[in-house]
Order: C-alpha cells, then structure tokens, then sequence
C-alpha cells in the first residue's frame, strides 16, 4: 500500500536545533576565551587569550550569516507563497465578479420586460432611457472584468467566461435596438440566458445516522530508530511495514509480530518518503540527500540511485502499472522515472511549488500535488513526448495554510489534505468542491490516509494522536494517543483496515489493532 506523507515544518526545525549548537559551542568558547585571557595575563602568553578570543568571533560570525540565510529562504518562500496565493485568489475573485454579474443581468431582465409588457404601464421615455442606461451599466461592468481577467496572463483559464460573456453582450445589444418597439407592443418573453449548475448535492451525508465507532487496542511498540519516524508503507500483501526516519535509515519490520527484518541505509541524511510498488518487490525512498534510491523489498538490496533533483524529494507515489515513479521535491518540479530501470522520463512541471505531498486516484490517471503554499494542484497524466510538460487541470484554492499530506479516496472521488492549521479538508474532485473541514487536532496534521472500504480516514498529528474520521457525517470516531511521542509524523492502515499504525518523533512505531 505506497504511502506518501509531507515534510512541511521539518526544515525549520532542523535548522534551529543546528543553530542551537552553534550558539552552544559559541558559549563554551567564550568560556574559554575568559580563561584564556586570564592564563594569558598570568603567563604573558598571548597565545593562551588569542586562540579561544578568535573561534568566539568565527563562531558569531557563522552563526549571523546562518541567521541571515534563513532569514532570506524564509522571505523567498513565503514571497512565492504569497505571490502564488493572491494569483490564484485574484482569479477567483475576478469569475465570482463575473458570475454576480451575469446572475445580476438574468435577476434584473425579465423585471424590466415585464414592466414594459404590462399594457396598463406603458413606458414613459424617460423610463425607457433609464431601462437603456441600466443595460448599458450592465455591459460595461461585463465588459470590464473581461478586460480585467485578459490582464491577468490566463487567457487559456477565461476562455470560457469570455464565451458566456460574448453571448451576455449580443442580448444585450439586441434589447438596445429593440427598446424603441418595445414601448409599442408587447415583447416576447426572453430565452433563458444561464442554466446553473446545481451544487446542492454532496458526496458527504451529514444527516445523523446510527453507527457503533470501533474500538482499538495496542498490538505492538517497536523501537529501533533513532529520530523522527518521517513516512510509512505497508506492502500489497500486509506482511512487511516499512519505515523512514531521519536517522538516514529505513526499517522493514513483520507487521504481525514486530520483528525487525532489515534495516536499509544507504542515504547519507534523513529519509523523507517511502512508496512500495503494487506487486511488493520495489521500495522507492527519497531524502533530504536530493536522492532517490530504488531497493529489493525482499532482500534489502539498493538497486538503484536517481539523481536529478535539487532540492530534499518530499513524496513518491508510483503508479498502478507498477512502471512509473513520481516524485515532488522542494526543488519545485515533479519528476516521472521508470521504476524498473530508473531512467529519467521528464518532468511533469518545473513550477510546481514547493512540492511536500502527492497522491494519485487508484487508475493512475490522475494526481494531486500541494506543499508549502496552501495551494493544491490537480494533474491529468497523459502520455506525453519527452521534455514537454503538462498543464494542470485546476488548482484548489482557500486553503491559507500549508499542506503537509495528501490521499484520494480507493472510488477516486475524494481528495483528503492534512494542513498545519490542524485541519483535514476534503475535497470532491469531480467538481473541485470543498466538501468538508474536519476540526479536532489541536497542531498540524502531518499525515493522512483513507481505509480500504473508503468509508473512514485517519489521521496524525503534531498534537500526539491519530483521530479517526467517518467521511459521510464528518464525526469523530475514535483517537489513538501515541503516549510516548509527542508528535506523531506518520500514519498508515492495513490493506485490510484491521491495525492503524503511526510512527512518532521519538523514533517509535506504534501498531494498533481493531478490536
């Protein structure tokens, strides 16, 4: 079952527990420097004073242009975020205007034919000019949020606005050259001008429904990383849990007894993601090393390393054919590699944002990608010729927050994002509509996962537990608290749904059975 789960939020902790011990060892030399200084007046030595005065001020100097390099990434990223947040907004903003408009015209038409159609009221000629200036208020402010849209660099994305919008105007314009007869005869009822869509039905049931919520026990608590617990896979056959950590190491371990099986380390720094090919012989892993390395599942044995990224590979996702890779990284791209050779496809974009999450339907043609911007981006995976890439399908906006993980439901309906704003939104992916916010973790929500009969989905915490939620009401069913971590970064469910299993920041794995 390839799992793959984001990384928002690593980064920066890492950088200050390193900054920590910078600041650590500037203090202890500073110590030094005091006795140094000391030795030196006692033996007039210089030497005794200059050497720890010296490492103080290189220590201070690295530790201000580290500040300084953070302080410029952090600036960098959240400009793009912003700058990608309010392109997006602004272009809602402008097909909602539109659309309140062009509703306003329909609202407003027949109340002005019909008092031009009552024979007791028969039109004044100054009420037929006010009529006229209403309608050409009406197209000027069409006219202008066309004008707006074709300014804002998508033309590909109103193309289909400007079509409605066209068809609006020629009514319009025919109502102004029939205005003198109107006030003469009695004009026929004008067509229908829009057929809205109707948004009132939901993929998610919130009526009230008679359910008993499952009950969980603890199976087993394995121990054997040394650091955060990052990403977790379970293989097709549900025999083999592999786990990721920023120990640099990936553990494979018997779901069903806990044993230990092998431990893979390869990577020269942390582990970020893990996916396993549907017919359970590959593990794909990417790290903060810029890798991708490809093993035997069976053996342990590496038998590949892709090198094509610039940036920390944040998730994989490989395919159901089992031949494709798909990996997103903080470098902004998203990446397709033949699993079996590890060749180097394409790219599907190289403006993808900073990539920290992906998932794909159960056909495999379809993908979402989201990461440090809030934004969520959907792809339609065609083939398509070497070098070129592909243009997304829609993007998700709303989301002000960033998305840690991402999964899509096994009917391929519903998209599930974990935020840092400690929510689960769900989205329908038919009609891009928001569905629901699922509110009950109290940090981040670094990782999601839908069960098997697409009827539950869990999900882990920055808050130290994996809450389990029942799609159709929204309503919590059940919490499983990981007591000896305080963040749980990982979660993944069985192929069966029976055992729930999270991974925590103390290097502890924890599994859970139903009862």
């Amino acid at each position: 079952m390839p799992e793959s789960s984001g990384a928002t939020g690593i980064d920066l902790q890492r950088c200050s527990m390193w900054n920590h011990r910078l600041q650590i060892a500037e203090y202890v030399f500073l110590a030094g420097a005091v006795i140094g200084l000391g030795v030196a007046v006692a033996s007039g030595q210089l030497i005794y004073g200059a050497v720890p005065v010296a490492a103080v001020l290189v220590l201070n100097l690295i530790n201000r242009l580290y500040l300084e390099q953070r302080i410029r990434r952090r600036l960098k990223a959240e400009t793009a975020k912003l700058h990608r947040q309010i392109s997006e907004e602004s272009q809602s903003l402008s097909e909602q205007q539109l659309q309140q408009a062009l509703v306003l015209l329909q609202e407003k038409l027949p109340e002005y034919l019909a008092q031009l159609e009552a024979p007791e009221n028969q039109p004044s000629s100054l009420e037929t000019i006010q009529l006229r200036g209403q309608l050409t208020s009406l197209e000027q402010s069409l006219s202008s949020v066309v004008q707006y849209l074709n300014g804002s660099s998508l033309p590909a994305r109103v193309k289909h606005l400007e079509q409605v919008t066209a068809s609006a105007t020629a009514e319009i314009t025919r109502l102004h050259r029939q205005l003198p007869e109107i006030a003469e005869r009695q004009a026929p009822t004008g067509p229908d001008l829009f057929n809205p869509v109707d948004n009132s039905s939901s993929s998610l049931d919130t009526e009230p429904f008679d359910y008993t919520p499952p009950s969980w026990s603890s199976l087993h608590t394995l121990t054997g990383h040394s650091d955060w617990v990052s990403s977790l896979a379970i293989s097709p056959d549900g025999q083999i849990l592999a786990s990721g950590s920023f120990d640099n190491t990936i553990k494979l371990w018997r779901l069903t007894t806990g044993e230990l099986l092998n431990t893979l380390s390869d990577h020269s720094q942390g582990v970020l993601s893990i996916a396993i090919s549907p017919d359970g012989q590959i593990l794909a892993s990417g790290s903060f090393d810029e890798t991708i390395k490809l093993w035997r599942l069976d053996t342990g044995k590496l038998s590949n390393t892709l090198s094509s990224h610039k940036s920390s590979v944040r998730s994989l996702a490989i395919r159901p054919d089992g031949e494709t890779l798909i990996s997103g990284s903080f470098d902004q791209t998203l990446k397709l590699w033949r699993l079996d050779t590890g060749e180097f496809l394409g790219n599907l974009t190289k403006n993808a944002g900073l990539v920290s999450a992906i998932a794909l339907t159960p056909d495999g043609q379809t993908m979402a990608s989201g990461g440090s911007d809030g934004m969520i981006t959907i792809w339609r995976l065609e083939p398509t010729e070497a070098g070129r890439e592909t243009a997304a399908l829609c993007t998700l906006t709303g989301n002000l927050s960033s998305v840690c993980s991402l999964a899509i439901s096994p009917d391929g309906q519903i998209l599930a994002a974990g935020c840092t704003d400690g929510q689960v939104k769900l989205w329908q992916l038919g009609s891009v509509e928001l569905l629901n916010s699922l509110r009950g973790h109290s940090a981040p929500v670094m990782s999601v996962v839908f069960n098997f009969d697409g009827q539950t989905l869990s999900s882990s915490s920055a808050d130290g537990t994996i809450k389990i939620w029942h799609l159709r009401t929204g309503r919590e069913l059940g919490m499983l608290d990981h007591d000896s971590a305080d963040s749980v970064t990982a979660v993944a469910i069985s192929p069966n749904g029976q055992l729930i299993i999270g991974g925590g920041v103390d290097g502890t794995i924890k599994v859970w059975r139903l009862n």
